[in-house]
């Protein structure tokens, strides 16, 4: 009796792999892990409070996470600048004068351009109803 179909494929209900999946490494060593957590996380404080460097950086990475850089806010004039175009040329402008920083410039100049985009879309989607409804009567 065989256990494929004529294209090779399992018969409905038939699995390729009856034993399942094996157990890895991996999922042994978390099982332990797991047991044995509280264990682990007192060792680890008792190390570090003894001084062990690389305990407390451990312990200290746990409590606190390595803060991430957080940008200041800016202030750029937009004053005289018309349309995309120009607010895009300010923020040139500022980067170049020290204002505010390149990469915040080039950041802002980017999502201008997004919104450029995203706006010529609406603007299309606009016209192409309006002309679809001329069309219909």
């Amino acid at each position: 009796m065989t256990e494929r179909l004529s294209d090779g494929k399992w018969k409905p209900g038939v699995s390729g792999n009856p034993a399942g999946r094996p157990k890895s490494a991996t999922t042994e060593l978390r099982r332990q892990l797991s047991e044995h957590g509280p264990a682990l996380a007192a060792k680890a404080v008792e190390l570090a409070l003894a001084g062990d460097s690389t305990a407390l950086r451990i312990c200290l990475d746990r409590i606190s996470p390595t803060l991430k850089a957080q940008p200041a806010p800016i202030s750029v004039s937009l004053e005289g600048a018309e349309g995309l175009a120009g607010v895009s040329r300010r923020l040139v402008d500022a980067a170049a004068s020290g204002e505010i920083p390149a990469d915040v410039a080039s950041q802002l100049v980017g999502a201008l351009g997004q919104v450029a985009r995203i706006t010529e879309i609406d603007e299309l989607e606009r016209r192409l109803a309006k002309l679809e409804e001329a069309a219909n009567g």
